[in-house]
């Protein structure tokens, strides 16, 4: 799966399975879903095919952070 983003809970420790795709605009819809569910309780992050850091879900402003935005 070289060619594939992956989305991964942004914390280490917790484990909730990894889902690839070649398109992170479909791996931020679907996580933006899962996020704004009320039960869920961790956050998520999204890695680029290399696997760099390429966005984050910051659950203050509900949305999507990308990595070069975060890092400006």
């Amino acid at each position: 799966m070289t060619d594939m983003f992956s989305m991964r809970s942004e914390d280490d420790a917790v484990d909730v399975g990894v889902v690839y795709s070649p398109s992170p605009e479909t791996l931020r819809v679907f996580g933006a879903s899962y996020m704004l569910n009320k039960e869920t309780s961790s956050t998520l992050k999204i890695l680029d095919p290399q696997g760099t850091l390429f966005a984050t879900f910051d659950i203050w402003q509900s949305k999507w952070v990308l990595a070069a935005e975060r890092d400006a």
